[in-house]
């Protein structure tokens, strides 16, 4: 969607722009469980409360009975907290000369590389919220034979409690991806036919160091998202979600008569958090398994 400077547009069209700008950016955050709203209540502090559903167990009675009365259960839901704690933003002054003579394409030369800037803070707030897990302590990497890590990791998910309808992504440095890419043969294919490994789905990442691997369940790890509210003395504003539900954001406009000069603001409160593991214990109770849902390989002995 390009956004000529001389067109008239409202200010949620400029903050779709860059709200979508930062979502197509995102690359390990993108696979992170993401809880996202179009703006942030006011008063509520800057706590994030992520709803862990309960797990209430069945009954069972006889087919023909109707003498025994209904058991009665209760669901019992628990919740996690997390803390907005970092208020990510781009801010831009805009002369006249900018806008009347060098800028043809404001959603390009503008919110691009504003948008970018918020992108790129997320991305290192994933990478270290991954880095911060503690390393495991039983998995010997071969980088001659790389997939055998997998298949390791993902016995450790499985005895932790992660289910197997849940997908499994794997993170890697890109010394593991180039190991992973000069032992696939079509002898002995690392890589199935939907281009995962050992059913993990394998992306690169040049934010991890070279043979380190992170490997994980979307739940392992929260992007909470809130669009701050816009001041009401803020002549052009808005706060929005984008329609996929992927990232929010406020953008601000306004213009300094004094110095005739605009500034540009694209913010966000973001907080980046592991999350324990909630297995349901099948007899109505859910546990929190503290990095059940991740495992991370850190070198060549992890």
């Amino acid at each position: 969607m390009a956004i000529d400077a001389n067109q008239f547009e409202t200010a949620k069209n400029f903050a779709a722009v860059a709200a979508n700008m930062v979502g197509l950016d995102l690359n390990l955050a993108s696979t992170l469980y993401k809880d996202v709203a179009a703006d942030f209540r006011a008063g509520g502090g800057n706590t994030v409360r992520i709803r862990v559903p309960g797990a209430p167990q069945s009954s069972t009675k006889g087919v023909y009975d109707v003498t025994t009365p209904l058991e009665v259960g209760s669901i019992t839901e628990n919740g996690i907290d997390v803390v907005l704690d970092t208020h990510a933003y781009s801010s831009v002054v805009l002369s006249e000369g900018d806008l009347d003579l060098s800028i043809e394409d404001y959603s390009t030369q503008v919110l691009a590389p504003q948008s970018r800037s918020i992108a790129t803070y997320i991305e290192r707030a994933a990478a270290s919220a991954m880095q911060a897990v503690p390393a495991a302590t039983s998995i010997t990497y071969d980088p001659t034979n790389p997939a055998k890590a997998f298949t390791a990791a993902r016995r450790i998910l499985r005895s932790n409690g992660v289910d197997n309808t849940v997908p499994l992504v794997a993170s890697v440095g890109a010394g593991v991806y180039a190991d992973l890419l000069d032992a696939n043969t079509t002898t002995a294919p690392v890589f199935d036919a939907t281009g995962r490994v050992r059913g993990f789905d394998v992306q690169e990442s040049t934010r991890l160091a070279e043979n380190e691997a992170v490997f994980y369940v979307p739940q392992a790890f929260a992007l909470v998202v809130r669009a701050p509210q816009v001041p009401s003395g803020a002549p052009f504003g808005a706060s929005i979600r984008t329609d996929d539900g992927q990232f929010a954001l406020r953008y601000l406009r306004a213009f300094d008569s004094t110095v005739a000069a605009d500034r540009s603001i694209v913010s966000a409160f973001v907080g980046v958090t592991p999350l324990p593991l909630a297995v349901d214990n099948e007899d109505g109770t859910v546990s929190l398994v503290e990095n059940g849902g991740v495992v991370h390989l850190t070198g060549a002995v992890a």
